[in-house]
């Protein structure tokens, strides 16, 4: 999980804390894309988006390069089917294979709306109960919690108060915290869509695989994707990429590796598709439930689908939550999209049921803190709606802004001190901001507000990182160390329990999900990172303070010589790890 604080953030979904943490690593052979288009390409209407077509691809290899994107698929479709498939760059880098139609990428949590389906499905076959307890469905599980039991339509909507952390399935049988009234709050939770998945196989008496593939790929003549991702597929599915270095923040133009494979069975993102497949996905949505071979879903069952329930920003964009899909009302346009994120794998999906038009990309890799092509997804349907209305195709998007251009660099530069006397000296030139150290002066480049990547080996276990005073700069901190200059005027010496020792240092999940973390003791506060404060609550127990959603818990364990030598994250099991 070091990667950042996207992919799984500690309070959304992982133990660490993070920031946004980029990969810039340029490969080539991006200017030619394969192509491979469908067979109504060649008519008429299809001809009128050429020009757009060829600035989408003018687009893609420059955002390619700007991101460190190996490989890429991409559909697009209206409401007759695909409009085009093409692939870019590289299946597989070392071998130089590059991506071809029938590659196989990792859909992530685009795979939800695909559940919903499945079980609003069964809902008219009068077999479920949208709001009945999923409890009475499945009373095996194991729940904690005061408040009205939450039902499949809350699971849906992710509004059953339980934990944004585990992803696993294994934490599905363990006890699960209900952190607030279900329906009243919004909080993102894979483990309640891998509940879903085990509510169908309860309701269906069949594995989970077959009912997918039974009740969803089939129907729409998704052929050649996958419900669960396995060993099986593995030929067929272009390879993932992420940070080379997955225990420490993840800088920009930082190199890229393999990352491992992983079996995907969780129903919150187990489908793998081909880019001509997900344009059948596609125009089922545009048709309001009717795929390639006929209807999916019901004209109510899709109004459910889409339903907005609750409000729900999309990265940042007003929004609201249906059943596996985001909803939104732009511009007198309807769209509905999604994301998914995957140990090596990135995805956006733009559907405009009100021109019909739609776009899904994916990415062969796990880029700069919680990255998405979510760029060219919504630059695709923005150049489809201008071509289909012969209006003037819009400009790119500009191109990201350099991360070693600090607008404010002046307000770091100075000398600050440390209690034992050392030195932290930070001068600039022009727009950069220069660490001075060891005879030399390192570039630092901004990772989030206030925070900044040190590529230099004595430095890049954490973020440097700086604190406020009145508005002016104060206080600087890297892990456990810390530095004042002179506007500070606080305490310098600061207590805390002595068994806090025992929790700082280095810890690791055998997961590739979560991956490391570690943390530190400064000012007097237990931090992920260096970043996230925890506060104690009972003996080795701690939470997230300042949250508006009460429900997860550290907890430290097996002290052996003065350390702890385990952490439970809400479940997910992390092991000290004998490095810095």
């Amino acid at each position: 999980m070091t990667t950042a604080i996207t992919r799984r953030q500690l309070i959304a979904s992982g133990f660490k804390a993070g920031v946004g943490l980029a990969a810039l690593y340029q490969l080539p052979g991006f200017a030619r894309p394969i192509l491979a288009v469908s067979a109504n390409s060649q008519t008429e209407s299809s001809q009128r988006f050429q020009a757009a077509y060829q600035r989408l691809d003018e687009f893609i290899v420059r955002h390619m390069n700007e991101t460190g994107a190996p490989g890429m698929t991409l559909a697009l479709a209206d409401r007759d089917g695909l409009l085009r498939s093409s692939q870019y760059g590289f299946a597989d880098v070392k071998a130089g294979i590059k991506v071809q139609p029938e590659t196989l990428f990792e859909i992530g949590s685009i795979s939800k709306s695909f559940v919903a389906i499945a079980l609003l499905q069964l809902a008219d076959e009068s077999k479920l109960d949208l709001n009945k307890p999923v409890k009475n469905y499945l009373p095996w599980l194991k729940i904690d919690s005061t408040y009205t039991p939450f039902a499949t339509h809350h699971l849906l909507s992710h509004t059953a108060g339980l934990s944004g952390v585990p992803l696993l399935m294994r934490v599905a049988t363990t006890t699960l915290r209900v952190g607030f009234e279900p329906g009243t709050k919004w909080l993102y939770s894979n483990i309640g869509y891998v509940l879903l998945g085990f509510l169908l196989e309860s309701l269906e008496q069949r594995p989970f695989a077959e009912i997918m593939r039974r009740r969803v790929l089939d129907p729409l003549g998704m052929s050649q994707s996958v419900p669960v991702i396995s060993a099986a597929i593995r030929d067929r599915t272009a390879i993932g990429y992420g940070p080379l270095k997955i225990d420490r923040p993840f800088p920009p133009h930082g190199k890229l590796a393999e990352a491992p494979w992983v079996d995907v069975a969780e129903a919150a993102g187990s489908i793998a598709a081909t880019a001509t497949d997900m344009g059948n996905y596609l125009r089922m949505l545009l048709n309001h439930g009717v795929g390639p071979k006929g209807r999916v879903l019901s004209d109510k069952a899709f109004e459910l689908l889409t339903k907005p329930v609750i409000k729900a920003a999309f990265r940042g964009e007003e929004a609201s939550y249906a059943y596996g899909l985001w909803v939104s009302d732009k511009d007198s346009h309807t769209l509905l999209r999604h994301t998914g994120g995957m140990v090596a794998f990135s995805s956006a999906m733009y559907a405009d049921t009100t021109d019909g038009l739609a776009a899904f990309a994916s990415v062969n890799a796990s880029l700069y803190g919680g990255y998405r092509p979510v760029a060219v997804a919504r630059y695709a349907l923005q150049l489809l709606s201008a071509a289909a209305k012969d209006k003037e195709l819009p400009a790119p998007p500009p191109p990201p802004p350099a991360s070693d251009k600090i607008a404010n660099v002046t307000d770091y530069v100075g000398t600050f001190t440390a209690s034992d006397g050392g030195k932290l000296v930070l001068t600039s030139e022009g727009d950069k901001l220069l660490l001075q150290y060891a005879g030399a002066a390192i570039i630092l480049e901004q990772a989030a507000p206030e925070l900044f990547f040190v590529k230099h080996p004595d430095w890049d276990l954490f973020l440097l990182g700086f604190s406020r005073l009145q508005g002016k700069v104060a206080e600087a901190f890297h892990g456990a160390r810390w530095w004042t200059n002179e506007r500070y005027s606080g305490p310098k010496t600061f207590q805390y329990p002595s068994e806090w020792n025992a929790y700082a240092g280095h810890f690791q999940s055998d997961s590739p999900w979560y991956e490391s973390t570690r943390l530190v003791i400064r000012k007097g506060q237990l931090l992920v990172e260096g970043l996230q404060p925890l506060e104690a609550i009972e003996p080795r127990v701690f939470r997230v303070p300042g949250q508006a959603v009460d429900v997860d818990r550290v907890v430290f364990d097996t002290i052996v010589d003065g350390r702890a030598m385990r952490a439970s994250y809400s479940g997910i099991e992390f092991f000290r790890a004998l490095t810095p």
